[in-house]
Order: structure tokens, then C-alpha cells, then sequence
């Protein structure tokens, strides 16, 4: 009995970390369906431009906050075959509320991506500093670390 009830628990064990192995940042946003997706390795697979990213994520800001926006926001986005975007997760270490950047609406109804073979997670983290945004793609190949992929202007 004691053995059934250990292979249990380490089964169960097992499932949670593999379903949160899947959120790559901490905040996470529980309204996608997480069958199975690839993540970006060493190229871009979701070939979509860093300035039309930065306009959806940014569309619902004001201009003061823009131009004040200081420090870091990583997300990851499940992108489906049909290009359409899901928010998965978010790490949030700018001067700016979650909340107020509006970024669940604003990607999921406004970040549509071309036709794709399978489902993609997409990583981004853009930095915004001296009323500049700057953005980077990352990609993993060992579910532990994030590397950069691609290039300006992807």
C-alpha cells in the first residue's frame, strides 16, 4: 500500500512540474490550452517584426507612460496554427503595474501572427529605458536556460 501511495505522489510530483516546467516567468496567466508546442531554439519560427510587437503591447498605453516606462518586461506568448496569440506567462520589473499595461487584451485580441505548422511558444523581453523600447526574442533549448534568438528587426 505504502508503495502505491508513494508512486502516486511522485507521479503527481511529476505532472505539476512538467504543466509549470511549460510557464516560462513567474506571473502566470491561466487561460490558454496547453496541448502540446514547441518552444524557439535556435531560430525564429513566429516571424513577426519587433516594432509591430512593441505597437500591440504599447497600443493601450498613454503616451506619459510610455515616454516614463523604466525597466524590464519578459512574456511568453503560445502562438496556434492560425497565428493567434495567447498569453502565457509574464515577468513584470518596470515602474508600470501589470494591470495598467492592459497586456492579456491587448495580445490575445490584437497580436496575430502568419499561419504556422504548430504551436509555438514565443519569449519576448523588451526594455524600456529613456522613453526607448528595446526588444529581444529568447529561446531555450534546455527548458532552464534563455538564450537569445534571431536579430534587430526579426
Amino acid at each position: 500500500m505504502k508503495t502505491i501511495r508513494l508512486f502516486f505522489l511522485l507521479l503527481c510530483f511529476c505532472f505539476s512540474h512538467q504543466a509549470f516546467a511549460q510557464h516560462v516567468f513567474p506571473d502566470v496567466v491561466d487561460n490558454c490550452y496547453l496541448d502540446q508546442f514547441v518552444y524557439e531554439t535556435d531560430e525564429i519560427l513566429a516571424k513577426l517584426d519587433n516594432e509591430k510587437i512593441i505597437e500591440v503591447v504599447t497600443a493601450s498605453w498613454d503616451e506619459k507612460t510610455k515616454k516614463n516606462a523604466e525597466g524590464i518586461l519578459g512574456f511568453q506568448v503560445l502562438v496556434d496554427n492560425r497565428g493567434t496569440s495567447c498569453l502565457m506567462s509574464i515577468r513584470n520589473e518596470t515602474n508600470i503595474k501589470t494591470k495598467k499595461m492592459n497586456l492579456v487584451s491587448s495580445i490575445n485580441d490584437n497580436l496575430k501572427w502568419p499561419r504556422m505548422q504548430q504551436k509555438v511558444s514565443v519569449i519576448v523581453v523588451m526594455e524600456f529605458k529613456d522613453g526607448e523600447i528595446t526588444m529581444k526574442r529568447m529561446g531555450t533549448k534546455d527548458m532552464k536556460t534563455l538564450t537569445e534568438v534571431g536579430g534587430e528587426g526579426n
